[in-house]
């Protein structure tokens, strides 16, 4: 399957692209009809563009275009044509206007883009609040720099570590987390969460609305309820759904487990805290799965609980070396 470069495609629409590109276009909108839908939709959202249009209103379109998509299923009737286009229209509407913008600014000379304010780690969650009145949670040890050129053209950040992210809607500024592994994640307004460190897979959980992670040429659409594992090594991704709960577990300052055996507690527990935790096998055998949300007050207190919870036996080995027996 032939994968769309989105920068190409935006110059395609402005006219701009090149023999070679143009080719490439080709050969996507032949692979399969949505991807002509697509294109289709794409031309009628930069036509409106160009328009102008008062805030308010895409803002209101917009909610109820997510709504529409991504509210509870109900067997509704379709055509197949109007399926194409709402599928298009969540997809284009995100895409047009964070890849206009990313194309913009690379014609402009910013004298900011490489400046960037860091925000300190601490040892316990964090709450980081944005000029633009969106809130980041930051995970124990997580890092975030914020780009001084913050809401000028775009919203840019950089993540080391896992964060809930609450964006405020804004349809003309594309909310931008950029990862450890110099993936991209991007969003117009929604709540989301990111797992982020160098050389490890990347998790992104979404709370609410829709989130497009880009990777290379692929963009994949992740909406609220699924969670995408990207293998950094492998270059693979894979969606799966996910508790609500579970996706805003850090908003509400809280670990939530589901159907959890010692091993994935372990492997929850050493990612958020930041700590090594070895399994010895007969602690997978002796304790029962365990399901719940576990209020974030330590690691010291959260693992008293989870022996008061589920038995789980567990012992420091050194400082940053536990063991659950």
């Amino acid at each position: 399957m032939i994968a769309v470069n989105w920068e190409i495609l935006i110059k395609y629409l402005n006219k701009e692209t090149t023999e070679a590109e143009n080719a490439e276009v080709k050969s996507w909108l032949a692979e399969r009809p949505e991807n002509k839908t697509l294109l289709q939709y794409l031309e009628e959202r930069s036509r409106k563009v160009n328009e102008p249009v008062k805030g308010d209103v895409v803002h209101n379109e917009w909610v109820k275009l997510l709504d529409r998509m991504y509210a509870d299923p109900k067997p509704v009737k379709q055509t197949k044509i109007k399926r194409l286009y709402a599928w298009a229209g969540a997809a284009a509407s995100l895409i047009l206007v964070c890849c206009i913008t990313w194309y913009t600014m690379q014609r402009e000379k910013d004298a900011y883009e490489n400046g960037y304010t860091f925000i300190k780690k601490s040892p316990s969650r964090k709450k980081v609040a944005l000029p633009d009145g969106s809130v980041v949670y930051l995970a124990p040890d997580a890092s975030l720099e914020v780009s001084n050129a913050y809401g000028q053209a775009k919203r840019e950040v950089r993540l080391r570590g896992e964060a809930f992210f609450d964006v405020k809607h804004n349809l003309k500024k594309c909310f931008i987390v950029r990862t450890a592994n110099n993936l991209q994640v991007n969003v117009l307004g929604t709540s989301f969460n990111v797992y982020s460190a160098k050389g490890i897979s990347e998790q992104i959980k979404v709370a609410t609305g829709l989130v497009g992670f880009i990777e290379g040429k692929k963009t994949h659409f992740i909406k609220a309820g699924e969670q995408l594992k990207y293998n950094v090594s492998a270059k693979t991704a894979q969606k799966i759904l996910v508790n609500i709960d579970d996706a805003q577990s850090l908003l509400n300052g809280t670990l939530y487990f589901n159907n959890s055996n010692a091993s994935q507690i372990a492997s929850k527990l050493a990612q958020y805290y930041h700590v090594k935790i070895e399994v010895e096998p007969s602690a997978n055998k002796k304790y029962n799965l365990f399901s719940g949300e576990m209020k974030d007050n330590g690691l010291d207190k959260l693992l008293e609980g989870l022996n008061y919870a589920t038995g789980l036996h567990y012992k420091y080995k050194n400082q940053q070396t536990i063991i659950f027996y």
